[in-house]
């Protein structure tokens, strides 16, 4: 008899307690001003010459620390892709000469669809 006592006055604890909130109406807003702080969409000149500079004087890594020392207002993870696909200097643009169309051949053939070890080889 004890046990239903307790059970029911949790319940109704529970249900009459005006201070609790279900955990989704809790948490919404949580940390939304700093991802509006973030600039979306495509980039600027300027912005690439802001990276590229960081990039000079600090090197590659801690792409979270380019927001806030570079005075950009991209996420590390932009920054990152903005200098790996598009910014770095070595990077090579354009169609495979047919060496390199072979290599792959080669490489695939080999190891099938392991592209990081491939790139590594290369």
């Amino acid at each position: 008899m004890g046990d239903m006592t307790s059970q029911t006055e949790d319940t109704m604890l529970s249900k009459g307690c005006p201070d609790s909130q279900p955990v989704e109406e809790a948490s919404v807003g949580v940390g939304t001003a700093a991802v509006d702080a973030l600039k979306k969409g495509p980039w600027t000149s300027a912005e690439d010459a802001i990276l590229v500079d960081y990039v000079k004087k600090h090197g590659e890594g801690n792409w979270n620390a380019v927001q806030k020392n570079s005075g950009l207002s991209r996420c590390g993870k932009s920054c990152r892709l903005r200098w790996a696909n598009h910014l770095k200097p070595d990077l090579k643009k354009g169609p495979f000469t047919q060496e390199e169309e072979d290599r792959i051949i080669e490489l695939h053939a080999k190891w099938g669809n392991k592209w990081a070890r491939m790139a590594a080889e290369v």
